[in-house]
């Protein structure tokens, strides 16, 4: 009796230990066929936080430096506007791109050249009941000397509010301004361009530079042409594009010079 006692108990043990290793078993290859199969899994690091802006140009002193030198005539149209760039003194730029008179007259003078810009009307003459245009055409040319029809400046925000407010313009330190004979661009955008409005900072520097040359060849702001239709120039694209698509040029690739309804500023 003793006997058959050991051997259950022995069988009972060994079938309990069996029992044990086949669950354990089931268990393991429960877990690696719920885990996913990662072979030639490429695993990508998490995005880097992108780094803050830097600062603000700060200082900036009220007075100008002209950009030396002249240049040649930029386009064939009948009227030649003689423009004088100016850069403003005493800016400390931290971390920003220094930009420098020259710089900036460089730039300029490119975008016054580029096939859309106001020298197309020499193809495509502008005429324009409202703002007495009739056949209208524009030529460019660079000056260093007192003989300019506008003066265009850089400068920092404040000196931009300063005298844009200076004859009534309250451009909140943000935007640019045209007043007489001359234009005044923001810095703090021509570095950064303008928030939420969907082009470029190349684009968007040919924007402000068109925009406000307009002014001073005799328009006012523009409304929106149509829904899905590019702004004209002289729109406020930056406030809202009012259903047109961004435009940061005077004239279409046709020679079409977009036009609407226009809105006293």
């Amino acid at each position: 009796m003793r006997i058959r006692r050991k051997i259950s108990l022995t069988l009972a043990i060994m079938v309990a230990l069996i029992t044990v290793a086949c669950s354990q078993t089931g268990d393991a290859a429960q877990k690696a066929a719920s885990k996913p199969d990662l072979t030639g899994t490429v695993i990508q690091p998490a995005p880097a936080t992108p780094p803050p802006p830097p600062p603000l140009p700060t200082g900036g002193n009220g007075s100008f430096a002209v950009a030396a030198g002249g240049g040649p005539v930029i386009g064939t149209g009948q009227r030649r506007i003689r423009y004088r760039v100016e850069m403003e003194n005493g800016i400390r730029f931290g971390d920003n791109v220094e930009w420098t008179a020259v710089d900036f007259a460089g730039r300029v003078d490119r975008i016054l050249a580029e096939p859309l810009g106001w020298t197309l009307s020499a193809k495509h003459p502008v005429t324009n009941g409202p703002v007495g245009l009739n056949n209208a055409s524009w030529s460019f040319q660079r000056t260093a000397g007192g003989d300019f029809d506008v003066q265009v400046r850089l400068a920092t925000a404040a000196t931009v509010q300063r005298l844009c407010a200076a004859v009534g313009l309250d451009v909140e330190s943000v935007y640019s301004c045209r007043f007489g004979k001359t234009l005044m661009i923001n810095l703090t955008r021509w570095l950064n361009g303008a928030d939420g409005y969907p082009v470029g900072l190349d684009d968007y520097r040919s924007a402000v530079i068109n925009h406000e040359m307009g002014h001073f060849l005799g328009f006012d702001h523009m409304r929106c042409t149509g829904p899905g239709k590019p702004g004209p120039i002289m729109m406020t694209q930056t406030i809202d594009l009012q259903g047109c698509t961004p435009n940061v040029h005077p004239f279409l690739p046709d020679g079409t010079f977009p036009t609407g309804a226009f809105v006293r500023s």
